[in-house]
């Protein structure tokens, strides 16, 4: 097992402009999801679990449309695109996407350890095709995929949780005990 990490936005985008993703409290998206993989990869490695991050800063032009590509071209089987939502104030909760039912277990993987570690309400496993967002384009590699919405950045209730690094790790602490049982 390979696991691409793909911490959503924090490139050039179409507009070859950078991408912040959204926007609440002062944070970033693309900042936040930047420490989530480099957290998840230093646990995972510590697990003996093989970890491969689609960007490792800022500065990585690569376009969103073909992260997906590189993640396969480096040999990985599994895949987790790592981001925020935002909406109003009240909005809470953790929710992960998937592409169709070859996707859902790891999936469900996915959300168990993100509602366990961040405590917030599970919205629920969600098909891509329940997305607010026309395409999720990240669902098109090859292998077992997901978008993980880890909370909103727009909530007061959810920020904490989502630069908490103790919570960071607690998540890919109980994702790499379930992909080990």
């Amino acid at each position: 097992m390979k696991i691409a990490l793909d911490p959503g936005h924090g490139n050039q985008n179409v507009s070859d402009e950078y991408d912040p993703g959204a926007v609440g409290g002062g944070l970033e998206e693309a900042d936040i999801a930047l420490a989530w993989a480099i957290t998840g990869k230093w646990v995972l490695n510590q697990m003996g679990i093989d970890v491969w991050l689609t960007r490792d800063d800022d500065s990585d032009p690569t376009p969103l449309m073909s992260r997906d590509e590189r993640a396969e071209a480096q040999g990985c089987t599994h895949y987790i695109s790592l981001h925020c939502n935002a909406a109003g104030l009240t909005a809470t909760g953790t929710e992960v996407f998937y592409r169709d039912a070859a996707d859902k277990r790891w999936a469900g993987l996915v959300l168990g350890a993100a509602v366990g570690a961040l405590k917030l309400r599970n919205r629920g496993l969600k098909t891509e095709d329940q997305s607010p967002r026309d395409r999720l384009h990240v669902l098109d590699f090859r292998g077992s995929a997901c978008l993980l919405e880890l909370g909103f950045i727009s909530s007061p209730w959810d920020r904490p949780r989502l630069v908490n690094r103790t919570n960071r790790i607690a998540f890919w602490d109980r994702l790499a005990a379930q992909l080990q049982s």
